[in-house]
């Protein structure tokens, strides 16, 4: 019902930020974005992106992959001091004021207060080939062997927890946004929010691959 990925986030007013369509388009650039790169639950992670936009690939295969290797622009990319940050703390690094940008989930801007009307999000591809949307889907799930009453009743509460309205309450706590990525339709958050008519092309992208969340 809830989906994520990896995408830039980034000042508007940096230009060359704004036109790059491949991290690649950055080559020449150094310790410009908060990305933890070094982070052992998103290292790996990062690594499959590049090869999957190198590749054209949805969801390749982590054996063979030379991390290390994969990982060498964006580590690069990559402020010194920030490689090692959990993912709350890359978004509250940027907001700071540290960094022209960061790579992260777009549920991290709840967290911008200094920067978030300069900010804006898309997707890039993290090779210098095409990129291949990538989403990560959080779902609700009726344990195995549940039936009856009980299976019918889980039903209709996986119903209620997807409709967009609930989605939409979901999204917006004490009258600030989650920027959460939603499997439904939202339009009227675009309306309060404009920046959810990005998030909406990104969640709705026809092209994306969703990766289960387990």
């Amino acid at each position: 019902m809830f989906l994520c990925g990896n995408f830039l986030i980034y000042d508007l007013s940096d230009e060359e930020l704004a036109a790059a369509e491949h991290l690649t388009d950055l080559a020449d650039e150094s310790e410009i974005l908060v990305i933890n790169s070094m982070d052992k639950s998103n290292r790996l992670q990062y690594a499959l992106e590049v090869v999957a936009d190198a590749r054209g690939e949805g969801y390749p295969s982590p054996e063979g992959i030379n991390i290390d290797d994969s990982m060498l622009l964006i580590d690069r990319l990559a402020i010194d001091e920030h490689e090692h940050d959990e993912d709350g703390q890359v978004a509250l690094a940027y907001d700071s004021g540290i960094g022209r940008g960061y790579i992260g989930f777009s549920e991290s801007m709840h967290l911008l207060e200094n920067r978030m009307d300069t900010t804006w999000i898309k997707a890039v591809s993290f090779s210098d080939g095409e990129d291949i949307p990538r989403v990560y889907m959080d779902a609700a799930a009726v344990t195995a062997g549940t039936e009856g009453l009980r299976y019918e009743k889980c039903l209709e509460l996986m119903n209620v927890m997807a409709e967009a309205d609930v989605l939409t309450a979901l999204s917006v706590q004490e009258g600030s946004p989650r920027y959460l990525l939603l499997a439904r339709r939202y339009r009227s958050l675009s309306e309060l929010f404009p920046i959810y008519a990005q998030l909406e092309k990104l969640a709705g992208n026809e092209n994306n691959r969703i990766m289960l969340v387990r």
